[in-house]
């Protein structure tokens, strides 16, 4: 009884609620991980996986120099779709060089909303008079990281190395090694790459690691991929094509070769790879590597984009594996955003297909939907769709969602297309309440019911955040720059094999220069299937997610500090420790601490 009274609270009466969501005053974000939250869509910072963090963050310690940078390094980016870049370069090519946001938010394909969005990653430096347009400019730039993590005995190290020279040539690096490896050995996960770009028809080339995203994502699509609808951001993907990668994981990355190239309105990808090649030198696969070639077309124009694409593969030992054929559209009609994509598994002989709409109803309020056909024969390798389940495969659905200024309700009716028994509903409801200029209270609900399961047929969870910072906060935009002392707290339950619970407070200082944040952590969960992951503020280029099990109490501390030198250069250093403690476990539980300290420079 109290699912179904949730279930028709989410569905019946939170679009009510909705409009009473106070529209704040613009405000500047300068929150690290608000700032991706807003630009990838995630509901969460648990939504979120490492890789994509660790590009994000990139970009908010370097932001993009889009008045210097090439048509290259913006579509690598990943910041910018193809239309902004090409509608971007008209317009500084009329007008010169774009001299606040304000003037982005003019610029056809951007608007208020993404601008707001975009700000923490974009420099607007110029250096061309008024009315012209900068050449490209950038300057060498070199970082520099490295990282020892200690953890109850063991220990680990991980290194970085980014080389920008000029805007025509990068090279990257990133190794570490795990708690399991000694410390002074060979690292268990790397990636490196070397990009060249170029102003001409072929705009960029990759050696090494890289990633793909074309489309909705049933054909090719690499590194994060939200399984679950929260936001309007989420019902859709945002194909980027083309990107190198420098991250310490690269999940579902490729390494090999890869180009982009453009004629015109039309533009071209065309790439080699190795699958298994990548686990073969990280010694954590001894099977032959395979080969994997393709190449995608597309065309954009002022209103919207199409595409197809394939591609092949061959297992180790040169027989025939996997191969896709596919074909997307997006396209904007009056303010309405409609998507599409339709895949031909080769082996598997069968279609697959994703199709939504998007639209602003009055000024406040977007509704979306997406209706989805994956059938079991349909090999979700290298895809990531939009999706419930963890794979794009064997899954047909459909889902609804309702946003206005952050707050979102969203609701996903979905079946397994081998076996219409497995049918399951999620419903998520978030809603921010704007309590005074420096205090924000957000509520955020989900309910998953899966009748099939003979236990565990719903897993409820409620959470509760109380955000307070001395410079201000927006429930919409975030906090407010500047220094300021910052204080949070969560009461989080969830509800599936029995209850459990998740209680925390944190605060700290920030200022220009260095902050510092400790935190306290109660939990208490008694099963696997009930754990509460909750993120932990970590030193950047580490992403912390541990997942709460147990009955214990948790410490943490972490902070960092810039130095600078001269003028353009800087050494940045963080630390973190934290302490998981069970004394409240019937059965004894060692406790768990770790320590870490990271330095960055930047040349």
């Amino acid at each position: 009884m109290g699912n179904f009274k949730l279930f028709f609270f989410s569905a019946i009466l939170a679009p009510a609620l909705l409009t009473c969501v106070p529209l704040p005053a613009p405000a500047q974000d300068t929150d690290r991980i608000d700032a991706v939250l807003r630009i990838t869509g995630a509901s969460s910072e648990e939504d979120l996986d490492e890789q994509e963090v660790e590009r994000y963050m990139r970009f908010l310690s370097h932001p993009l120099e889009i008045n210097s940078a090439s048509r290259s390094r913006l579509l690598s980016s990943g910041l910018l779709t193809r239309y902004q870049v090409a509608s971007l370069e008209e317009y500084r090519s009329v007008y010169g060089d774009v001299l606040s946001f304000s003037e982005l938010s003019l610029v056809d394909g951007f608007g208020e909303e993404i601008t707001r969005a975009l700000r923490p990653f974009l420099s607007l430096s110029s250096h061309a008079l008024p009315g012209a347009s900068s050449s490209d400019t950038m300057r060498t730039r070199q970082d520099y990281l490295a990282r020892i993590a200690y953890k109850s005995g063991d220990s680990n190290y991980g290194i970085k190395y980014r080389l920008e020279a000029g805007g025509r040539v990068d090279f990257s690096f990133a190794a570490r090694n795990s708690y399991q490896d000694k410390l002074l050995s060979l690292p268990s996960s790397w990636s490196a790459n070397i990009t060249f770009h170029s102003k001409k028809r072929v705009s960029k080339v990759v050696l090494g690691d890289y990633n793909l995203r074309l489309g909705q994502g049933l054909s090719l699509w690499s590194g994060l991929s939200l399984s679950g609808l929260s936001s309007s951001s989420s019902f859709s993907r945002k194909p980027t094509g083309l990107s190198s990668s420098w991250s310490w994981s690269n999940a579902g990355g490729h390494r090999g070769v890869a180009a982009d190239y453009q004629l015109g309105r039309f533009y071209f990808v065309s790439f080699l790879s190795s699958p298994g090649l990548r686990q073969l030198m990280e010694r954590s696969s001894k099977s032959p590597p395979g080969l994997m070639s393709g190449a995608s077309v597309g065309w954009f124009g002022r209103n919207g984009q199409a595409s197809v694409c394939a591609w092949a593969s061959s297992e180790g030992g040169g027989t025939l594996g996997k191969g896709k054929v596919s074909g997307d559209m997006r396209w904007n009609v009056s303010g309405v955003d409609i998507f599409a994509e339709s895949a031909f598994d080769l082996k598997g002989k069968s279609l697959a297909a994703v199709a939504g709409v998007s639209a602003r109803i009055g000024e406040n309020w977007r509704l979306s939907s997406v209706a989805r056909l994956y059938p079991a024969s349909f090999d979700g390798s290298f895809s990531g769709g939009v999706r419930s389940w963890s794979k794009t495969s064997d899954e047909r659905g459909v889902a609804v969602g309702l946003e206005r200024f952050g707050a979102s309700l969203t609701v996903d009716l979905a079946s397994k297309m081998s076996d219409f028994s497995k049918r399951q509903c999620k419903v998520f409801m978030k809603i921010p309440f704007q309590v005074g200029d420096e205090v924000v209270l957000s509520v955020r609900a989900t309910e998953r019911i899966r009748p099939y399961e003979e236990y565990l047929v719903y897993k409820t969870g409620v959470r509760v955040d109380f955000d307070w910072s001395s410079a201000g906060i927006s429930a919409r935009y975030g906090e407010n720059d500047g220094d300021s002392w910052k204080l949070r707290t969560r009461l989080e339950g969830s509800l599936c094999r029995s209850m459990g619970g998740l209680l925390y407070l944190e605060g700290g200082r920030k200022t220009d220069k260095w902050y510092v944040y400790s935190r306290g952590t109660l939990f208490f969960v008694d099963y696997w299937d009930d754990r509460i992951y909750s993120y932990e503020r970590d030193a950047p280029g580490n992403f912390t997610v541990p997942a709460y099990y147990g009955r214990g109490i948790s410490f943490s501390a972490v902070g960092g500090r810039k130095f600078y030198f001269k003028k353009r250069k800087a050494l940045k250093v963080y630390f973190r420790a934290s302490n998981v403690r069970y004394p409240f476990m019937r059965e004894p539980k060692p406790s768990v601490f770790e320590a870490k300290i990271q330095a960055v420079a930047s040349l």
